[in-house]
This record gives C-alpha cells, sequence and structure tokens, in this order.
C-alpha cells in the first residue's frame, strides 16, 4: 500500500504504519534547530536526534536516517512533523525531493498528546518530536496539499507582494498606478 492511498480512512491509515518494514520519524521543527524521535511500530531507537537547519544539518539527517533503515531492516521511511510556523516548509521540500513519504500531525494534536504522555506536561523539543511519532504510530496524521510548481510560485509571489506593502514599500502595481513610493 502507497502513502497516498489511505485517503480519509483512518482504518488505512492505521494499516500503513503498521507495517514491519516501515522506519517512523517524528521531526520537532524550530527556526534554528529540530529534533527528531526514530523508531519503528514495535519501539524507539532514537530518542534524541537534533540538527540544524541548514544544508548540512539536513544532509547529516539524512545520512542518520539511513543508518537507521539499515540497523532496523526497514525499506521504506514515513515522516511528520507538525506545520509550525514556515521553517517546516524546508525541510518538508527537501525529504519529498528525496522520494520519502512525508506528512503532518495537527499542532493541538500534539500539544493534547503532550499532556498523556508519562514525562510530564512540560514542553521541550525532544517531548514534542516523541509526542509526534507517538501520533504517527498511532495513524493520526494526515498529508499536505499539493500544488503544482506555478501555483507555488504564485504563491510565494502574492505573500512578498503583500508583505512589501505591509511595510509601506512600494511595489510594481503601485508604481504602475502613478502613486509615489513614501518617504519615511
Amino acid at each position: 500500500m502507497r502513502l497516498t492511498e489511505y485517503g480519509r480512512n483512518p482504518q488505512k491509515r492505521k494499516a500503513y504504519v503498521q507495517q514491519a518494514d516501515l522506519l517512523l520519524v517524528g521531526v520537532d521543527v524550530s527556526k534554528a534547530k529540530h529534533n527528531a524521535c526514530i523508531g519503528t511500530q514495535t519501539g524507539i531507537s532514537c530518542r534524541k536526534l537534533e540538527f540544524t537547519h541548514t544544508r548540512e544539518g539536513f544532509e547529516l539527517f539524512e545520512h542518520t536516517l539511513r543508518h537507521h533503515l539499515g540497523n532496523n531492516q526497514c525499506r521504506r521511511l514515513l515522516l511528520a512533523m507538525e506545520p509550525s510556523g514556515l521553517y517546516w516548509q524546508a525541510l518538508y521540500e527537501r525529504l519529498k525531493s528525496c522520494g520519502d513519504g512525508v506528512s503532518l500531525v495537527h499542532c493541538q494534536a500534539v500539544r493534547n498528546n503532550r499532556k498523556t504522555m508519562p514525562d510530564g506536561t512540560s514542553k521541550t523539543d525532544e517531548k514534542d518530536a516523541h509526542s509526534v511519532f507517538d501520533l504517527l504510530q498511532q495513524g493520526k496524521f494526515f498529508l499536505p496539499v499539493e500544488r503544482d510548481p506555478e501555483l507555488q510560485a504564485a504563491y510565494r509571489l502574492m505573500q512578498r507582494h503583500m508583505a512589501l506593502k505591509k511595510r509601506g514599500q512600494p511595489t510594481a502595481s503601485s508604481t504602475a498606478r502613478g502613486h509615489p513610493p513614501r518617504v519615511s
């Protein structure tokens, strides 16, 4: 069964994560560094893995994932992260380009799941990564909306336009209508 075939059916999602040759990875994403928890359905092989939000950090993470695939006799990989802020998008695109299965878990589900963990309710990056891993084991994840590259480029351009407009800097459309740029 392929990851995209589970649809909106929770039973299929749970059946997908129950496969023996699947390595599960929960990632807590932040601005400068990310934390990961790696394991299978039967247990955790690495609870604390930290890597930076740089090319070198991503390469180290990918190398570590390939190492754990071999150690756990797994052939496939399923990663999950919470889509908080903008920092998850770069990691998502990098892992997706490598052909790995990447999914998301709801931010509120991570928070609620952390409250049920035996470690307590305090928030740490390691606990959040373990909480994402636990939700992945339970089959409580979803796939992000896939957009074609042209639509992604248009969306990024629109975001940039709105950010410039908010800052009060001139945009191409405002100068074309004859509005002079603002001087602060």
